[in-house]
């Protein structure tokens, strides 16, 4: 049995961090990881998705060239050498991990696959062969999330995707036919359909973007439906077969069923927490029914001394909540400062395009607490950056309290909305009115100039 200060299991955007801070205090950390350094942000997630959605982005520019004034003569999708840029980006950012993780002071990288024995004590298998026995005072859980694969009616015969292996295709879909119609999804219908596929969305509920305004709902279906894109609402997927070298996919709707043919299937209805192999049931630690790894505030779950930081946990499953889970985690078990993970102001932003970016309270969030509010929007049709780069899509809005003018939350959907959104993040937390940002001199042209607008529209309906 080896001793250490900490176990954390999974090298991901929780766990690097963690291992490094807690490695500087000069104790001992084993971080173990059952796959490669990076977890999915790096190998499956951001860094692989953002890296083609760069590419569909300039294939949609190109296919409107003559937009600008520039007329090209045809252009073709190279899918292989598209795949070749997205895995040198990752061996990139994991070949950094790695080398900080080595570099790293009092860290000792073990990998293969954790299971507790017991609340304080983990055991590793490599190849199906127990290598290790360890035990630390304190032991963090980031084995992060993975995709649900549904049980249906012929789905295991056929050649399906993920959001994993879709990436690694060579050949672009002819027809791509999407289970979900969820962020990832989304992002992966827009990314194809630009590349050249036909693509349909089948999805179980009434719209895209649930979560969000119906007004958002509503332009971003525009914008869908502008590039082509199909979609099927309340749409059950019952069964899919094989068909010559295609897919067909049965679906309930309406009471009717239906058929859909397409040459590939991406099946995104969402993720699942990586917990099954843990044999958390030796550990005390509880779940909730999906699988989730329940916390309390500051993470501590019902073992005391074990912690479960980022997709693990189920509320905000985005790579910067679970860095920031490192941190807090951090301050909490070695510096003793208490951080809340319920004060804290999460946003997010979907990389479709134009991007949807969201912090704070939505309209319907706020009529469902019952929280007055004002709101002011204004469409970027009339802006003065968006005209002049002709990417017109999309709107700002905002939500403040009446009384105070305090900001209670943004969506963007723009051209660069995740960054504006940031600049609503912090004036939200420094206490910055609506009436402040109105007023500042903002440079110009630029996209956040735009703000000064959309406060100017607080209560005076839409432009």
């Amino acid at each position: 049995m080896q001793k250490f200060d900490a176990i954390i299991i999974g090298a991901g955007q929780s766990g690097m961090p963690l291992a490094k801070k807690i490695g500087s205090l000069g104790k001992k950390v084993a971080l173990i990881e059952k796959r490669v350094i990076g977890g999915t942000c790096i190998n499956d997630g951001c860094s692989p998705t953002k890296t083609m959605v760069a590419s569909a982005r300039v294939a949609h520019l190109v296919n409107r060239a003559s937009d600008f004034g520039v007329n090209v003569n045809g252009f073709e999708i190279d899918q292989k050498k598209i795949k070749a840029r997205k895995d040198h980006i990752v061996e990139l950012f994991r070949g950094g991990a790695e080398k900080a993780l080595v570099k790293a002071e009092n860290v000792t990288i073990i990998i293969g696959l954790a299971r507790f024995t017991d609340c304080r004590q983990v055991e590793v298998i490599h190849e199906g062969e127990k290598i290790e026995e360890l035990e630390a005072e304190h032991i963090f859980i980031d084995t992060g999330a993975e995709p649900i694969i549904p049980k249906m009616n012929g789905l295991q015969d056929v050649p399906f995707l993920n959001s994993t292996s879709i990436m690694e295709l060579d050949e672009t879909p002819e027809h791509l036919i999407i289970m979900g119609g969820g962020y990832i999804g989304l992002e992966f219908a827009q990314m194809f359909r630009r590349f050249g596929s036909q693509v349909t969305i089948l999805d179980k509920g009434p719209r895209l973007v649930p979560k969000e305004d119906d007004d958002v709902c509503e332009e971003v279906s525009k914008i869908f439906r502008e590039e082509g894109i199909r979609t099927s609402f309340n749409s059950n997927v019952i069964k899919v077969a094989k068909k010559g070298a295609g897919i067909l996919v049965t679906i309930e709707k309406d009471g009717q069923t239906d058929t859909i043919e397409g040459s590939h299937l991406l099946v995104a209805v969402g993720r699942k927490p990586s917990t099954d192999k843990l044999q958390l049931e030796k550990s005390g630690i509880e779940t909730d029914e999906k699988g989730d790894i329940l916390v309390d505030e500051y993470h501590e779950t019902s073992c005391k001394g074990v912690y479960a930081l980022g997709d693990v946990v189920g509320e905000t499953p985005f790579t910067h909540m679970a860095y920031h889970d490192a941190h807090t985690v951090f301050k909490c078990v070695y510096e003793n400062e208490k951080i809340s993970k319920i004060d804290r102001l999460m946003p997010y932003c979907i990389f479709i395009d134009p991007q949807l970016a969201r912090v704070g309270l939505n309209e319907q969030q706020a009529k469902e607490k019952g929280i007055p509010y004002e709101v002011g929007k204004y469409w970027m049709k009339h802006a003065g950056r968006p005209l002049e780069v002709d990417e017109k899509r999309g709107f700002f809005k905002v939500l403040i309290n009446p009384e105070n003018r305090m900001i209670l939350g943004a969506t963007i959907l723009s051209i660069d909305g995740g960054e504006i959104i940031a600049t609503i993040q912090m004036a939200m937390l420094g206490g910055i009115t609506a009436d402040v940002i109105r007023h500042l001199p903002i440079a110009h042209p630029t996209l956040a100039e735009n703000l000064n607008n959309v406060m100017g529209m607080i209560g005076k309906g839409e432009k």
